[in-house]
C-alpha cells in the first residue's frame, strides 16, 4: 500500500489528483481541502506524518489568482513560501517522496518553445514566489519531482483560471443581449487537469525525479480557446468571439503574463511517459460534464 496525502485535495488541480490516485492499485488517498488542512500551520501538516511515512506529499496547495497574489503580497507568500516549507518538513519527517505543480508562468517566455533548461525568470510575484518554492524544495529534498505545467482548466466549480471565469462572462454577456465578446491574442497551451493529473501519476510510478515539463498538444491564442467554448457550449448563433491584443482587454492588471508561453516536453516524449492529447478534444469532453448544462441554451 502506497500513501498519498494530496493537499489542496479540493481545489481544480487536486481534487483531480484525488481522483486519479484513488483509480491506481494498491494506493490509499487523503485529499484534505484547505479548511480541512491549513497548509501554513506547520503542526497540523507534521500530524499527517505515520500516516504518509514512506508515501507521497502531493502539494498542490496554493493560490492561484495571479492579481490576488499581487495585491496581497504577505498572505500570498505564507501560503505559498511558508506552505511549501511546512510540505517539505513533513515529507523529509515521513520519509516520503514530495510532488510539486510548477507553474508555466516561472518563464518569461522569451523563447519559444521554452526549452526544458530555461532559467526561470518569472515577469509577475506569484511567478516569483512559485520559483521561490520551487528552489526551497530542491535545496532540502534530492529527490522531489516538480512538474513545470502549462496552464490548465477543470474542476468544473473550483475552476479560477481563464475557462472557469469566461464562461460566465461570456453567458452573462448573452444574457444582456450582445453579440460579441472580445477576448485577447496571447497564446499559451490549454490543459486539462485531469489530464496532467493522470500524466503526473505515472511519472510517479516511473520512479522520476527532478524537473520535468508537460503541456497538451498544440497551443492555441485566448481568443480561440473561447471560440471552442462557444462551439461547444452550442451559443454559435448568438455569440461571436471578437479577437483583439491582450493588452486591450488586460485592464489594469497587476500579475504580468508572457505574452506566448509554449513548454517543449521533449524529456516526457523522449521517456514514453506523453499522455497529452489535443487541447480541443479535451476541452470538448471537459464541457460534456452536467455541471456545464447550466450554460446550454434552450431551443
Amino acid at each position: 500500500m502506497t500513501r498519498f496525502l494530496v493537499t489542496g485535495g479540493k481545489g481544480m488541480l487536486g481534487r483531480d489528483f484525488a481522483r486519479q490516485l484513488s483509480l491506481l492499485p494498491g494506493c490509499e488517498v487523503r485529499a484534505p481541502g484547505k479548511d480541512e488542512l491549513d497548509v501554513r500551520d506547520p503542526a497540523a501538516l507534521m500530524a499527517q506524518k505515520d500516516w504518509v511515512a514512506g508515501g507521497w506529499v502531493v502539494h498542490c496547495a496554493a493560490r492561484v489568482d495571479v492579481e490576488g497574489c499581487a495585491r496581497e503580497p504577505e498572505a500570498a507568500r505564507e501560503t505559498m513560501v511558508d506552505g511549501t516549507r511546512n510540505a517539505v518538513a513533513l515529507a523529509k519527517a515521513a520519509g516520503a517522496r514530495l510532488f510539486y505543480p510548477q507553474s508555466f508562468l516561472v518563464y518569461d517566455g522569451a523563447i519559444n518553445p521554452i526549452p526544458e533548461a530555461e532559467v526561470p525568470r518569472p515577469l509577475s510575484f506569484y511567478g516569483e514566489l512559485k520559483y521561490e518554492c520551487e528552489r526551497l524544495i530542491f535545496a532540502e529534498l534530492d529527490d522531489a519531482l516538480v512538474v513545470r505545467m502549462a496552464g490548465f482548466f477543470g474542476g468544473e466549480e473550483a475552476d479560477k483560471n481563464f475557462v472557469g471565469r469566461i464562461i460566465p462572462a461570456m453567458f452573462a454577456a448573452i444574457g444582456r443581449g450582445e453579440t460579441s465578446f472580445q477576448i485577447g491574442d496571447r497564446v499559451w497551451q490549454p490543459t486539462w487537469t485531469r489530464d496532467l493529473a493522470e500524466n503526473s501519476c505515472q511519472l510517479m510510478l516511473a520512479g522520476a525525479a527532478g524537473t520535468w515539463q508537460m503541456a497538451c498538444h498544440g497551443s492555441a491564442t485566448f481568443a480561440e480557446l473561447g471560440q471552442e467554448i462557444v462551439n461547444g457550449l452550442g451559443w454559435q448563433d448568438r455569440l461571436t468571439v471578437e479577437p483583439v491584443s491582450a493588452q486591450a482587454v488586460s485592464g489594469s492588471e497587476l500579475g504580468r503574463r508572457p505574452d506566448v508561453a509554449v513548454l517543449s516536453c521533449e524529456n516526457l516524449r523522449n521517456a514514453r511517459l506523453d499522455l497529452q492529447r489535443d487541447w480541443r478534444s479535451t476541452l470538448h469532453a471537459y464541457l460534456r460534464h452536467p455541471f456545464f448544462d447550466r450554460y446550454r441554451l434552450k431551443a
